[in-house]
């Protein structure tokens, strides 16, 4: 495992998640937020938002999920650019597999599947989505949930990310 790479016990993920989070083969790392692909555009309200909320609790309190062979971002865009706007050059990263069967999209207007080749070819060619095209479900042990749940919790603060 590399040096900035932490198990999901050690990051202190929940029980349940954790068991995903290695069904998923996921990793945890801290990586530089100018090697991650965003498949979606963001909400600039939002993003002003987040940021307000970050820089007051001086921490990072979740991390972003991404597909680890292409670095194509899952869910988290508006985390990134709230980073950003506080000047951080450093993020924490679940990257998972993105071909997992228990990786389904949905539209979140209607519902309706969206093919991750797709996700992936706005990522890789920067033709982003709109804001809040897609959202990730996880399938795993008769369990339906969002990709935010297995997202780790965590306390990063600030200053580490710079």
């Amino acid at each position: 495992m590399p040096e900035n790479a932490y198990s999901a016990d050690e990051a202190g993920v929940e029980r349940d998640s954790a068991d995903v989070i290695r069904e998923l083969s996921g990793v945890l790392l801290i990586l530089p937020i100018d090697l991650l692909r965003p498949h979606e555009g963001v909400e600039d309200e939002l993003v002003d938002e987040l940021a307000e909320e970050i820089n007051k609790d001086g921490v990072i309190k979740k991390a972003i999920l991404v597909d680890k062979r292409t670095l194509v971002v899952i869910d988290g865009h508006h985390r990134i650019m709230a980073l950003r706007k506080l000047g951080c050059r450093k993020i924490p990263c679940l990257l998972v597999d993105y071909s997992s069967e228990r990786i389904h999209v949905l539209s979140w207007s209607g519902g309706e599947p969206i093919p991750k080749s797709a996700v992936l070819r706005a990522g890789l060619e920067g033709k982003l989505m709109p804001p809040k095209t897609t959202k990730h479900i996880i399938r795993s042990r008769g369990q339906t949930f969002h990709a935010s749940e297995i997202e780790p919790n965590l306390s990063i603060p600030l200053k580490d990310l710079l």
